[in-house]
């Protein structure tokens, strides 16, 4: 029998397989495979197992994807969050390239589909995911700046700090002493 795949929005980590995992299996779906982004049934489930998927992964914030258009844009979301966190370690690949080899498609016909859906740019989703990551690294409190700027993909302590101030509109000295942060998804 053909596989069945589903494609879930707002899965961003391992705790998120492992609660679709739990779903699958209080429903009886054994032979899920989940990762990120999807569910892979070995056939069709019926309407109503479905339904009650869907319900389930909705009531914990996820979103089943229906078109093919959500699920490229669902693509290029987790790509771009990769591509945030890891650009240091691929050797600085560009994101118009790393985008076309990540989800297959032309990078302008990405930026276009991506602008229509989400109604912002490529580029400004990938600035709003590394100064998350920013978030992130300044939290864990165990790199210097000029090192967090390195490894989230600025050229200067200057430049993040520039970015940092008019992406989330406070320096970094008054953000460290507010401690707000906010979820991978939600951003």
């Amino acid at each position: 029998m053909p596989e069945h795949t589903l494609h879930i929005k707002n899965m961003v980590c391992r705790r998120c397989v492992m609660t679709v995992e739990d779903i699958c299996r209080e429903l009886g779906l054994k032979d899920a495979r989940v990762e990120l982004g999807s569910i892979t049934l070995s056939d069709s489930p019926d309407q109503s197992t479905l339904d009650n998927l869907y319900g389930r992964l909705r009531d914990v914030g996820f979103e089943p994807l229906k078109s093919p258009e959500l699920t490229t844009v669902e693509r290029i979301k987790r790509a771009i969050r990769h591509y945030a966190r890891h650009n240091h370690d691929d050797g600085k690949i560009k994101l118009s390239a790393y985008l076309e080899d990540a989800v297959k498609l032309d990078f302008r016909h990405l930026s276009r589909l991506f602008s229509s859906i989400e109604g912002r740019t490529i580029q400004s989703y990938l600035m709003s995911q590394r100064m998350e990551y920013v978030k992130e690294l300044l939290f864990d409190n165990e790199l210097s700046l000029a090192q967090i700027a390195d490894v989230a993909g600025f050229s200067s302590v200057a430049h993040l700090s520039r970015a940092f101030k008019k992406s989330q509109g406070m320096t970094i000295s008054e953000f460290k002493d507010s401690g707000q942060r906010t979820g991978i998804d939600e951003v």
